[in-house]
C-alpha cells in the first residue's frame, strides 16, 4: 500500500478535523441560528467582528448574510466592524486597540441585536471587550471560537452561545470556523425563506 502524499495527507486531515467538530458545534449552531432569526424577525441588526485569521471569515459570513449564500433571497442587515480600517486605525491610535469594536457597539448597537464574535484563540481583548459592552446594551452574543476556551469563554453568560471548536492548529481552526459560518448562514436563509428547491 503506498503512503500518501503530503498534500493528501493534508487534505485528509482537514476533512477529519472538519467530521470530528460536526458534533461539537451542530447544537450551538442551531442556538445561534435561534437567536440571529429572534432578532431579525424583531427588525434589528447583525454585528460581526472577527480578529486576524478571523476576519476575513466574518467577512465572508457578513456578505453571505446580505448578498445571499446558496440562493437569491432578500438581504439580511449584517454589518462588519472588522472592516473599516480607517476607523479602527483612529481609535488604536490614541491607544485603545482593545476598545476598537467596543466602542463601535456603543455607537451602532441597539438592544435585540445580535454580535457574532470570532477568534481563533479566544484571547484578543478586543473581541473580550465587544462581548461586554455588548452586554451592557442588551445586546445577544454569539461567540465563535476556532481554539476551546480562551478569554472569551470567561465573559460569556449563560443566556449567550458559545460556539467551540477543536483544532490543533491554526489552520484547522479557520477551517472549523468557515465550515461553522457557513452552516450558520445556511441555516439562517432555511429558516427564514425555505430550502432552496
Amino acid at each position: 500500500m503506498s503512503e500518501l502524499s503530503p498534500i493528501t495527507d493534508y487534505l485528509c486531515n482537514a476533512v477529519d478535523s472538519a467530521a470530528n467538530n460536526i458534533e461539537r458545534m451542530s447544537h450551538s449552531l442551531e442556538r445561534a441560528s435561534e437567536l440571529v432569526i429572534a432578532s431579525l424577525l424583531n427588525d434589528k441588526k447583525l454585528i460581526v467582528c472577527g480578529n486576524g485569521y478571523s476576519a476575513p471569515i466574518a467577512s465572508v459570513l457578513t456578505t453571505s448574510l446580505m448578498h445571499q449564500q446558496d440562493f437569491e433571497r432578500p438581504s439580511l442587515p449584517a454589518i462588519n466592524i472588522s472592516i473599516d480600517s480607517t476607523t479602527i486605525s483612529a481609535i488604536a491610535k490614541d491607544g485603545n486597540y482593545h476598545n476598537v469594536y467596543a466602542k463601535q457597539i456603543r455607537a451602532i448597537g441597539q438592544e435585540g441585536d445580535t454580535l457574532i464574535a470570532l477568534s481563533i484563540d479566544g484571547n484578543c481583548s478586543n473581541i473580550v471587550q465587544a462581548i461586554q459592552t455588548a452586554h451592557e446594551k442588551n445586546i445577544q452574543i454569539i461567540s465563535l471560537c476556532g481554539f476551546t476556551q480562551g478569554k472569551m469563554s470567561a465573559v460569556i453568560q449563560p443566556q449567550d452561545v458559545e460556539v467551540l471548536l477543536e483544532a490543533s492548529s491554526v489552520s484547522r481552526a479557520m477551517e472549523a470556523q468557515l465550515f461553522a459560518a457557513n452552516a450558520l448562514c445556511h441555516q439562517i436563509e432555511c429558516r427564514l425563506f425555505g430550502a432552496p428547491q
